[in-house]
């Protein structure tokens, strides 16, 4: 089916950086939900992005409905190499992401479960 992504930007808040470097971080976001929703068969699956102001930095949140990551892993998932694909995954996607953020952009990306999903905070 279909994924709904909705983009919460009120304060058309701009992101200077690398725009390939940080979309690529996105869109792999993305694409684990979209892996995620299959993998769970999740019936209405939807992926929001809050962007706001946070102390002089810009907070991005990524959220969505696909079951969460189960808490005895979430701590390894931005290590290289480690995937919850089997053979499908590489692992290094959320490493990347996380040199991207934290190496890249002198900013921080986080995760954890909430409610029926996952969030990811960047912040940048």
């Amino acid at each position: 089916g279909n994924i709904k992504v909705e983009v919460f930007n009120k304060n058309n808040i701009e992101i200077f950086g690398n725009k390939n470097e940080f979309s690529q971080v996105l869109m792999n976001l993305i694409i684990n939900a979209k892996d995620a929703f299959i993998e769970n068969e999740i019936n209405n699956p939807h992926v929001k992005i809050n962007v706001s102001e946070q102390k002089k930095r810009i907070k991005i949140e990524v959220l969505d409905n696909a079951g969460g990551i189960n808490s005895e892993i979430i701590e390894q998932i931005f290590n290289p190499y480690f995937t919850t694909k089997d053979k499908k995954g590489t692992g290094i996607g959320l490493y990347l992401s996380k040199v991207i953020i934290e190496d890249e952009m002198k900013g921080k990306i986080s995760v954890r479960n909430y409610n029926c999903g996952v969030n990811f905070i960047i912040v940048v």
